[in-house]
């Protein structure tokens, strides 16, 4: 079918100054694609089907043609099937910084049919804006329809994807006569992807700091989406201009070969990569002591530069791998340091990474924020790149990634709500499971379970293999379970997740410690899984199962001399691997999966930077879609208790209070305009009157009323309102000696909706600190929906005094107590017009 599919664009391109490029049968972040094909304007991502005929089906259910079943891969049908594979484009374009500043939403998909059909397919308006069922005869048109304002890309650009690729170009050798315009200039290559002005700026700063003798280090910070891996790029080209050497340097070997541009793992270039070894004892000693891998020497040119990426994942805590490797002196930053000699020579080195995701130290230890360098006396810069480049087409997850970089900055952690959209939703615990255990039977490669805990993740794991395999207790390997792969005894750096195809042999070993009555046991199982090349595999049993992050010592040491015994039969080469099940999101840092689930379970509390930190760093790991587990959106009032033992019962609870004005405040253009009623320039205190009526005057602008006349007295204003249909009432407005209105009174209980909703307006436009903002703002959205009114506000020292209203004789005052971050500790109503309504504003706010 590609043929015949190349044969149909060669009767529309093959005569044409207009290009195409068509990609078959290449991997896309992991994903086979049989076509992708990119124009000036569009991205097609397709599917070559046989089937003709009509053509039924859902977005859900299963697809027919004339009766035949139309699969869709792995997936219940094409659309699910080619859903998947445009994210798969886009997420890899992404990850290579291609197109950025374009709209990669608009990436289109389709399904080329071999026959003729009649699309009579159920897919909602939004699908079929973007998914198109096509054939072979019509496939031409489509192409030829395809563009977006939002999508254009330049011909050098469409070469860069190839390029990325590692496929092999083919000229079009078109069997048609070719056309060219009459004085055609001959194509010259244009740019790769401009930079915003603010990476331009950037860029300045760090070829500045390349070529400035003095300085050694520098950071520079990012949100996610804010084009670190296009600036990382385009410096590297910048630094080859000055005829010094870059050297792109990953936290591992995986980043490294997703990275845009040719780099390294940072343990391989320090450390002599994969198959580097420990030093060897002559005895194997009883000790908790770690192999160590030595430092190779440094053989990289005087004048380089090292570029490192995903720095903040980076860290000189000291660390040892599962099977008991310590790289050098096991604190990587120091080892990196030794080993470039930085601050005694020409090198210099720049981290690039992400500040607002979890910390793999604490900042004394941390690449990023300078005190590692600070301890080292090494001269440090760093420049925060602030502006995010949008390729999602507004996804709710880069808005929520926003909202929670925005908490972190601010060090507000008392509200927090999140966006909704196809790839970012809460789901509740049944709906979730179901959810879950479903995607592993019939895709297990694509989702992932995110929790805080070891545990946590440990808990889903038993729990989904039990339902998988239809057992109360499985066996630690059974066929088609699904394994993360640590350390392999062929490639240290494996990675990845793969299913087990065929379980083989259980092996126990048993190894005497000293000061321990019994020999310590361990095991191992054979086992095949896909995708493997070295099959196959022999699985350390206790690292598997293990309930904790790590071996137990006492099996570790035991493994470890085992090993080193030269009187013993060798052991195999263990490969160190767990359930890819579930992960923490600690460990999934850096890391990609098509569908998480995050347990939202936290136990610092979701008021709390470290569950902002944590949550964010889950949002980088979904490609598609994110959903929340045991979560709802933050507000302040979530840990509030509810004290009613003073509350009693009032008749006339003011109403009003709380607004500021300012006397001597500066008014607008369109205030100097308005006309002052009568009587109000008779006031001894002419500002203050001024300011009140004022406020009033653009509250009741705003319902349709006036102030057509005025009375001013000591701290009380009275004023004279007429309706929209001629309705008159008199208003009076009390004050204190702080300038802060205390209560606002009405003549006629038939105008008290006039009067709410001048309150509202009043307090509404008032300012109050950020905390007591954070508070209205979300007290409001809770009493809505119940027709309740906040009619005063007054704000003390961690306290304030709401009144809610919502009829004449309903109302109730209510005393707000929180702390710094703005979180309510209690609740106390103090007055209310019937305490029936207290149930109410309860269930309302908490």
């Amino acid at each position: 079918m590609l043929q015949v599919f190349l044969d149909r664009l060669d009767l529309r391109w093959g005569t044409s100054t207009d290009w195409i490029i068509v990609i078959a049968n290449a991997l896309w972040n992991g994903a086979e694609i049989d076509l992708v094909c990119i124009l000036p304007s569009a991205i097609l991502v397709a599917d070559f089907k046989s089937h003709d005929g009509r053509l039924i089906g859902t977005e859900n259910g299963p697809w027919q043609a004339d009766g035949a079943v139309v699969k869709g891969g792995r997936k219940d049908n094409p659309y699910q099937q080619l859903r998947d594979n445009k994210f798969s484009v886009l997420n890899w374009l992404q990850s290579k910084s291609l197109l950025t500043g374009r709209n990669l939403g608009h990436i289109s998909a389709g399904v080329v049919f071999g026959g003729d059909i009649e699309d009579h397919l159920e897919l909602p308006a939004k699908v079929r804006s973007w998914f198109y069922p096509t054939n072979l005869n019509n496939c031409t048109a489509l192409l030829d329809r395809l563009a977006s304002p939002e999508l254009h890309i330049d011909p050098k650009e469409a070469q860069d994807i190839i390029h990325q690729l590692g496929v092999q170009p083919v000229e079009w050798l078109s069997s048609h006569p070719k056309v060219r315009d009459i004085g055609q200039e001959p194509f010259k290559p244009l740019p790769r992807t401009l930079l915003t002005a603010h990476q331009h700026e950037a860029l300045q700063t760090l070829t500045n700091f390349v070529s400035t003798d003095g300085l050694i280090t520098f950071s520079v910070l990012g949100m996610t989406s804010t084009g670190k891996s296009r600036l990382l790029a385009t410096l590297v080209s910048e630094i080859q201009k000055s005829r010094r050497t870059p050297i792109v340097l990953a936290p591992n070997r995986r980043l490294a070969v997703h990275a845009p541009v040719e780099a390294e793992s940072i343990y391989a270039h320090l450390f002599g990569g994969v198959n580097s070894q420990g030093k060897k004892d002559d005895v194997a000693k009883e000790s908790a002591e770690p192999d160590v891998i030595p430092m190779r020497l440094c053989e990289d040119d005087e004048d380089a530069v090292y570029l490192l990426d995903d720095a903040h994942l980076l860290s000189n805590s000291r660390f040892t791998t599962p099977d008991r490797k310590q790289y050098g002196s096991g604190h990587l930053l120091d080892d990196f340091c030794d080993f470039t000699e930085l601050g005694s020579g020409k090198r210099k080195a720049i981290f690039f990474g992400d500040p607002y995701q979890i910390q793999r130290s604490g900042d004394n230890d941390s690449a990023l924020l300078g005190q590692f360098q600070k301890s080292r006396e090494l001269k440090h810069q760093f420049l925060e790149l602030s502006q995010v480049i949008d390729t999602t087409g507004g996804s709710a997850k880069l808005a929520n990634a926003e909202r929670l970089v925005k908490a972190i900055r601010s060090e507000r952690f008392a509200e927090l709500d999140l966006l909704k959209d196809e790839g970012f939703r809460q789901a509740d615990r049944q709906t979730a499971a179901s959810e879950i255990l479903e995607r592993y039977r019939s895709d297990p490669s694509s989702v992932w379970y995110l929790a805080e805990t070891h545990a946590k993740a440990n808990a889903l794991t038993v729990w989904v293999r039990e339902r998988l395999h239809g057992k109360k207790r499985p066996m630690s390997l059974e066929p088609g379970d699904l394994l993360e792969i640590y350390v392999s005894g062929e490639d240290k750096d494996f990675g990845g997740r793969r299913l087990v195809t065929s379980v083989g042999l259980r092996e126990t070993y048993e190894q005497p410690l000293k000061g321990r009555d019994a020999q310590i046991v361990f095991h191992s199982m054979s086992c095949s899984l896909d995708k493997t090349e070295h099959n196959p595999v022999d699985v350390f049993e206790e690292f598997l199962v293990s309930e904790r992050p790590e071996l137990s010592a006492d099996i570790a040491i035991a493994e470890w001399v085992r090993r080193k015994s030269e009187t013993l039969p060798p052991l195999p080469a263990f490969a160190y691997v767990r359930y890819g099940y579930a992960s923490t999101v600690h460990h999934a840092q850096g890391m990609s999966q098509a569908i998480c689930y995050v347990n939202c379970d936290h136990a610092a509390g979701h008021h709390s930077e470290g569950f902002f930190r944590w949550l964010y760093s889950a949002l980088t790991v979904p490609e598609r879609e994110l959903v929340l587990v045991n979560f709802t959106d933050i507000q302040p009032y979530d840990s509030a208790v509810w004290k009613t033992a003073a509350v009693s019962v009032a008749a006339d609870i003011p109403i009003g209070a709380g607004w500021s004005f300012q006397p001597n405040g500066i008014a607008s253009e369109q205030d100097q305009q308005r006309s002052v009623p009568p009587g109000l320039e008779e006031s001894k205190d002419f500002h203050k009157s001024l300011a009140i009526w004022l406020r009033i005057a653009k509250a009741a602008q705003a319902l349709g009323w006036h102030v057509a006349k005025a009375a001013c007295h000591s701290y009380q204003e009275q004023y004279d309102l007429v309706g929209p249909k001629g309705e008159l009432s008199r208003l009076r407005i009390a004050y204190n000696g702080k300038n802060v209105v205390t209560a606002i009174h009405v003549n006629d209980s038939a105008h008290w909706s006039l009067l709410a909703s001048l309150a509202a307006e009043c307090l509404q436009a008032n300012g109050y600190s950020p905390e007591v903002e954070s508070l209205l703002t979300s007290a409001r959205s809770r009493l809505g929906p119940y027709g309740w009114k906040i009619v005063s506000a007054t704000e003390a020292a961690y306290r304030l005094h709401l009144v809610v209203a919502r009829d004449h004789e309903e109302r109730v005052s209510i005393e707000i107590n929180f702390g710094k971050q703005g979180l309510v500790s209690s609740l106390r109503p103090l007055h209310t017009s019937n305490l029936a309504l207290l149930d109410e504003i309860k269930e309302a706010l908490l």
